[in-house]
């Protein structure tokens, strides 16, 4: 199984998150905002990662960025979740095939659907 990275200010969702990948199988990571989340990944190498799109001091479109700049995390696939309005989000989202976007609140079938799509089959 995979090892996930969530990142969220919200403990709420971090909280479902990690239940429900857990009973998935997979191992799970936490990061409190974008600073956090760079951190973890160079020093992790998740498999995943589930972005928020709104963090204080650094949103996930510049998490994404800085992540593609960096040898270690350049092709780690990322589902970025959001509350925001659907169409302001995606204007948003790079033109990146390894990134999705997810709406909030959650749906987990299609969060289920990212996963298998994103990582190999022996992962999801």
């Amino acid at each position: 199984m995979a090892k996930v990275l969530i990142v969220d200010d919200d403990p709420d969702c971090v909280e479902l998150l990690t239940i429900h990948l857990l009973r998935r199988g997979h191992t799970v990571l936490g990061a409190k905002d974008g600073p956090d989340a760079l951190e973890t990944a160079s020093w992790e190498r998740p498999d995943l990662i589930l972005l928020d799109l709104r963090m204080p001091s650094v949103d996930g479109i510049r998490v994404i960025e800085i992540l593609r700049g960096n040898d270690l995390t350049a092709d780690t696939p990322v589902i970025l979740m959001s509350a925001a309005d659907r169409e302001w989000a995606t204007r948003r989202l790079p033109n990146d095939p390894l990134v999705r976007f997810l709406e909030k609140p959650l749906d987990f079938e299609t969060l289920n659907g990212m996963i298998t799509e994103l990582l190999p089959a022996a992962l999801s």
